[in-house]
């Protein structure tokens, strides 16, 4: 008897069950029994960009208002059966898909997670770290010792100081300077964690010095201004002095420059030359009163500069303003016979030269009644031009020589050839 209740009983627990699940949409309790056993992962990173070659990262350093790129990959697949995926930022929900762009605005260090709920409810998250800070400001204008300060002392305690701002008001400075001596021996290079540095050695008489302060902070983004000062160095007793520099109006042209100083009288008081390669000069030892100053380019002579009148006052250095060295002379052309009129050879030679620094070939053209001649070379000043002797001239003929400097300048003259043969005896006759 209790044998047949409890096959009873069992029976009726069955047709129950058989009958829910034929009246049931039977996809809501079955899975994939490979979502139960394979183990997911996530993984979530950061880039600038979609495309391949741009590094993903698990953290970034971003100024406010950039935007960034998050990507995130589940193993098995993306399609494996979940609950919920979503991103947050330091804890509140932004997005719902697997990839997001997003731009962050509030300063500071972000927490950027994927989260991602599965089919069991069982949560996994991946991290990122995203600092956004902004690159600290230095006031370019506003310093000491102010720009072109004079008179210096040469054994005092010499205060440099600036103005420097977080913007956000979070992040520690870091200051680079440096002071050089012109044209460019370093005297210090350091960094510091104070807007401002005190210089406790000894300086030169008369001397132009430079200093520069560039700022960073803890996350090394660097301010977009440059603070660059220079001053100068008082004489000993009332020595004066003068500082300048030298270039020519040209680039690549390399000049051996002279400078003549001459006083009130015009009475010449020193003659220099511009050895380094940065060609600045300095004249010291001067006393105070009017000169002027004469500057000359000796291997390129065709680049003269005016003369510079200036007063001096005791104790200072006058900073010249560069002086520049302009060419406004043509090439110079000439027949190798020193004649407007040649005899036909297999080779004409004309001597093509300029006071402004070597010639370039490729500006130089001969040409013979308007046609333009082939296979020129050039070597020590002499322009050789190849010529067909086996036409026959039996009238004058014009070929004409043009040359241009690096500096633009042109020149264009024409020679007669000779004819090689009479009227008679080019028909033949």
């Amino acid at each position: 008897m209790i044998f047949n209740m409890r096959l009873s009983s069992f029976l009726w627990v069955m047709a129950t069950a058989l009958f829910i699940y034929g009246c049931s949409d039977s996809d809501e309790y079955l899975f994939d029994q490979a979502d139960a056993s394979e183990r997911i992962e996530i993984h979530a990173n950061v880039t600038t960009s979609f495309d391949s070659v741009t590094v993903q990262i698990k953290a970034d350093t971003i100024k406010p208002g950039d935007s960034l790129i998050f990507l995130t990959s589940v193993y098995p697949s993306k399609s494996i059966r979940n609950q919920d995926y979503f991103w947050t930022l330091d804890g509140k929900p932004f997005s719902n898909e697997y990839s997001v762009k997003k731009t962050i605005y509030d300063p500071g260090i972000h927490e950027v997670a994927f989260v991602f709920v599965d089919f069991f409810g069982d949560t996994l998250r991946d991290i990122l770290t995203i600092t956004v800070a902004s690159p600290p400001e230095l006031d370019e204008k506003n310093f000491i010792p102010a720009p072109e300060t004079q008179n210096i002392e040469l054994d005092r305690f010499l205060q440099f100081a600036w103005n420097a701002n977080d913007p956000d008001s979070m992040w520690s400075l870091k200051f680079n300077f440096t002071l050089w001596e012109s044209p460019s021996q370093i005297i210090v290079d350091t960094i510091l964690d104070r807007a401002q540095y005190t210089y406790k050695g000894q300086f030169k008489p008369l001397q132009k010095y430079h200093w520069q302060v560039s700022a960073y902070n803890q996350f090394d983004l660097f301010a977009k201004q440059t603070i660059n000062g220079t001053f100068f160095t008082a004489g000993i007793e009332d020595e004066s002095g003068i500082y300048g520099s030298l270039e020519t109006s040209t680039e690549g042209t390399e000049a051996s420059f002279r400078i003549i100083l001459k006083d009130s009288s015009q009475r010449q008081i020193r003659e220099e030359r511009a050895t380094n390669k940065s060609n600045t000069f300095s004249i010291k030892s001067l006393s105070k009163g009017k000169y002027t100053l004469y500057a000359f380019a000796d291997n390129l002579p065709d680049f003269v500069a005016d003369s510079i009148d200036f007063t001096l006052k005791s104790r200072t250095v006058k900073e010249i303003p560069t002086i520049v060295f302009y060419d406004k002379v043509p090439p110079v052309i000439t027949g190798i016979s020193e004649s407007d009129t040649l005899d036909i050879a297999d080779t004409l030679r004309f001597i093509v030269h300029d006071g402004g620094g070597p010639l370039p070939l490729t500006q130089m053209n001969a040409q013979l009644d308007d046609k333009n001649l082939q296979g020129l070379t050039f070597s020590n000043d002499t322009l050789y031009v190849p010529l067909d002797t086996s036409s026959v001239f039996w009238s004058y003929r014009i070929i004409t020589i043009s040359a241009a400097d690096n500096s633009g300048n042109k020149r264009k003259k024409s020679f007669y050839l000779r004819p090689n043969s009479s009227l008679p005896e080019a028909f033949g006759e």
